[in-house]
Order: C-alpha cells, then sequence, then structure tokens
C-alpha cells in the first residue's frame, strides 16, 4: 500500500520505514532537511522536504503521496532550534492537527500515531492499561506534556472519514535512544549524576526500538484501531533498573536523593518519572494485534545494549 511517513528518520522511524518498505510498500516519507533526503533513500523511502506546520504544502505532498495511510511518529527531542520539550508538545498538538487535516482532504483511509504509555494517572495500585486515564490532574510542569498527549490521542481516534490507531510505546531502548551506551542516560550513569529519587517506585515499561516497530507492523497489518500499549513484558522500578544498569556499564553504584530535594534540583516531570509513574500492560496488544516482544524483558535488552562486546563497538565508531 501507498504510506506517508512524517518523523522517517527519527528513533523509531529509522528502524520502521526499511521493514515497511522490505514489504512491499511504498513509502513517501517527510523531512524537514534537505540533507536527510539521501538518508530516506537508503532507507527505500522516497523523501519529501517540507513542515509539517506549513499546512498547504504538508497537504499538497500528502495528497501528491496518494497515500491510504498516514503514521505520525513526530517528535522534537532531538531539535537543536529550540526547546525540546516545548517543541514535542507543539508537535503532538499543531503537528497532529495539520497531519489529520491533510490526511483527511486527501481522503486518506487510515491514521495512525504515535503516543507514550507513560503519562497515566499515577494514583492507583497496578499497571495502567488502555482505559486508564491520562494524568491530566497533574502538577504544572507534568500536566502539558498529558495535556498535549491528551490532544493527540483525541484529535487521531475523533478523526472523521479515517479509522485510527494510536500507540502508546514505552520508553525507547536499544542503539540511538537515551539509552544507547554514548548517549544521555549512561553518561549520567557513568558520572555518578543520576540518583535515585525517593524510593524509586517510578516504574517503567521498556520497549526496544525493533519490537516498537513490528509492533507498528502488525497494527498496519491487522487494520487495528483504538489505543495499544506497546511495551515489553517486565515493567521495573528505578531502583531494579538504575543499580543494575549501572553494574552492566561498570559504573558506580547510584547515590540516593531525597524527594523533597529531587523537585527543587530536578523538577517535577524528572520526580514524576523517577519514583511515580506506573508501568503500562502489553496484554491488549498481544491479544489483539497477535503481537509479542522480541525482547520480553528489560534485562536481556540492557545486557545485549550493554554488554562489553557492544560498549567496545560503540566506542569505535
Amino acid at each position: 500500500m501507498n504510506i506517508f511517513i512524517a518523523g522517517g528518520t527519527g528513533a523509531i522511524g529509522r528502524v520502521l520505514v526499511p521493514l515497511l518498505t522490505n514489504a512491499g510498500h511504498r513509502v513517501v516519507a517527510l523531512t524537514r532537511s534537505e540533507d536527510r533526503s539521501s538518508q530516506l533513500e537508503q532507507m527505500g523511502a522516497v523523501p519529501v522536504v517540507g513542515n509539517v506546520y506549513d499546512e498547504v504544502r504538508l497537504a499538497r505532498l500528502v495528497a501528491d503521496s496518494e497515500a491510504e495511510v498516514v503514521i505520525h511518529q513526530l517528535t522534537a527531542f532531538g531539535t537543536k532550534d529550540g526547546d525540546p520539550y516545548a517543541e514535542t508538545i507543539r508537535v503532538r498538538i499543531e503537528g497532529t492537527r495539520n497531519l489529520i487535516f491533510a490526511a483527511r482532504a486527501a481522503r486518506v483511509r487510515r491514521f495512525i500515531a504515535q503516543s507514550i504509555s507513560f503519562m497515566c494517572s499515577p494514583f492507583a495500585g497496578g499497571l495502567t492499561d488502555e482505559e486508564t486515564p491520562l494524568y491530566l490532574d497533574a502538577p504544572p510542569a507534568v500536566r502539558a506534556l498529558a495535556e498535549a498527549v491528551a490532544s493527540l490521542e483525541r484529535q487521531t481516534l475523533e478523526a472523521d472519514g479515517m479509522s485510527s490507531t494510536v500507540l502508546r510505546y514505552g520508553w525507547f531502548c536499544g542503539p540511538g535512544t537515551s539509552y544507547d551506551p554514548q548517549n544521555s542516560i549512561p553518561l549520567a550513569i557513568r558520572a555518578g549524576t543520576m540518583p535515585i529519587v525517593g524510593a524509586g517506585a517510578g516504574t517503567y515499561s521498556f520497549i526496544n526500538l525493533r519490537d516498537a516497530a513490528a509492533a507498528t507492523i502488525k497494527a498496519l497489518s491487522r487494520e487495528a484501531n483504538g489505543i495499544f500499549n506497546i511495551v515489553d513484558d517486565s515493567p521495573a522500578r528505578m531502583s531494579e533498573w538504575l543499580p543494575f544498569a549501572a553494574k552492566l556499564l561498570d559504573a558506580p553504584a547510584p547515590g540516593h536523593m531525597d524527594e523533597s530535594s529531587a523537585r527543587q534540583k530536578l523538577g517535577d516531570m524528572r520526580v514524576y518519572y523517577m519514583n511515580e509513574q506506573r508501568g503500562a500492560s502489553n496484554a491488549k496488544a498481544r491479544r489483539e494485534l497477535d503481537w509479542q516482544p522480541a525482547f520480553p524483558s528489560w534485562r536481556t535488552g540492557f545486557e545485549a545494549l550493554y554488554s562489553k562486546s557492544s560498549r567496545e563497538s560503540s566506542d569505535a565508531v
């Protein structure tokens, strides 16, 4: 089928686009930079240069692609043109609106959007599922992201004339993510600047990029509508995964910081991640998408990522 993807050179896009093209789909991929066109061509996609905030050009590009499906994988966490957090909030609200407008104008039949699994209310016990409310009564620093996620999901699911799918991915793990051996989180662990906050009760549901892309392919092929958590089988408290990662990285054992100090020094958002968030259940995706992760446990994923041979290979690049 003909697919238009926004975010083809992002963390998941770099894995997803080759899977789509290798499966025989024609993929037209939006990029803001002419410099990334060759990267997309190497992945088998047809690159088009444009900006998700340029409504007129975006509508023309989607229409010209003759897409049957639009896949929204845009974030702005890697931006160097502004605040990545603020820009990602903007793209989830305004960028989603523009993509849906362009898709509807082009009579696209299906819209698939990237969301996140770790912005649900933390107040109940156990794992969250697709019916768990988003954390819209959070402190202001956290609420802004929760409201952006809610906007993206609402716009997607309420889009007239198209079937719609929201994929709530967990914390991306693997090469090229923040957990890459040479990226921000392992660097902070090695430097001893990533503490366990409070009890370290924040529960992370990780997902390997390859598993996230494979689940996206399943959702596409099964014409699955609605919301799906795309996470591994083994949610882990920060107090569990952080010392494990530090040991694999030959880093010092992480220190501790009380919650009050952490709020002052790190802010409400990081305290939410580190000591409050709940893990998510992937039962619905397993059942309705016939999907299961190749990396069912974060432990095996971390071991593969932080093995001595992996670190040496990364250091040599």
